[in-house]
């Protein structure tokens, strides 16, 4: 019995480290889409120094929209990841009353 409680807090020590990091590493397309986006300003600089200015003024509109996406959907999984959590804290309670 109680090396069935050790495995099961053991269980859930590593979901809550696999739910951090699928959490953590689900948005890296958002730096992989931003760091080519930077190179082509930095081209577009060399190439066109006059109008990399109007290409600069979108690459920082797109930051900006990504930012605010990124923001909207991380929202939603903070308030999945507490009510997670709440969860698992009542599982907890409720294995030992």
């Amino acid at each position: 019995m109680e090396a069935e409680i050790i495995d099961n807090k053991h269980m859930m020590i590593i979901n809550i480290f696999d739910n951090y990091v699928k959490n953590v590493s689900s948005n890296w397309w958002i730096v992989f889409i931003t760091g080519l986006l930077a190179i082509i300003l930095g081209l577009s600089f060399i190439i066109w120094p006059l109008e990399a200015i109007k290409v600069f003024a979108y690459f920082i509109g797109i930051i900006i929209i990504l930012f605010g996406l990124t923001y909207i959907k991380s929202s939603f999984r903070i308030k999945k990841v507490n009510r997670d959590y709440e969860n698992l804290k009542e599982d907890i309670r409720s294995k030992f009353e």
